[in-house]
């Protein structure tokens, strides 16, 4: 009993110590790393900031590019029927988000999913349209469609994804 009480008292307060250091050490650790990343941060902020500006200026653009105005300026609605028009302002939509989809690397998360959700809504206004649309319905009257039904909407998915990019870009 004697040799088991000797050892407990040796032992107990070097456990004690040991943890105090670790937790110690363990905390300095965390300070350095974190004051290293401020620094790696600090040095490429002004590296970065001309890049992260353009990722913004070309989801402005994308944002322009995808209003139903935008779109069917840009498509020939001669002698098109609502279907071929669909499909052709779809495939637009697509490439467009495709051409612009390595910007989410410099954009927050939150206004990239912003910027999702308004690309989704003129798709599925598209769609919707399109679903409205008898089938011998001409492409001008269903172009007039789509115009009408996005200007019944006050504040437009488009308007909150370009005004978040705006408050973005503001907090640079």
């Amino acid at each position: 009993m004697d040799f088991l009480t000797i050892l407990l008292a040796a032992t107990i307060p070097a456990m004690v110590i040991a943890a105090v250091v670790y937790l110690l050490i363990n905390k300095m650790l965390k300070a350095e790393s974190e004051r290293r990343n401020f620094e790696v941060r600090k040095t490429l902020a002004p590296a970065m900031l001309p890049i992260r500006l353009k990722a913004y200026e070309r989801m402005v653009i994308f944002v322009e590019r995808i209003t139903p105005e935008s779109l069917l300026t840009r498509q020939s609605l001669s002698g098109k029927s609502a279907q071929h028009l669909q499909t052709a302002l779809l495939q637009q939509i697509r490439e467009e988000w495709e051409h612009n989809a390595a910007q989410q690397l410099y954009i927050s998360s939150d206004t990239w999913l912003i910027l999702r959700n308004a690309r989704e809504s003129i798709v599925q206004l598209v769609n919707t349209c399109a679903a409205e649309a008898s089938m011998n319905t001409s492409a001008l009257e269903y172009a007039t469609a789509i115009i009408e039904k996005y200007r019944s909407v006050e504040k437009t998915p488009l308007d909150v994804a370009l005004a978040m990019l705006k408050n973005d870009v503001g907090r640079f």
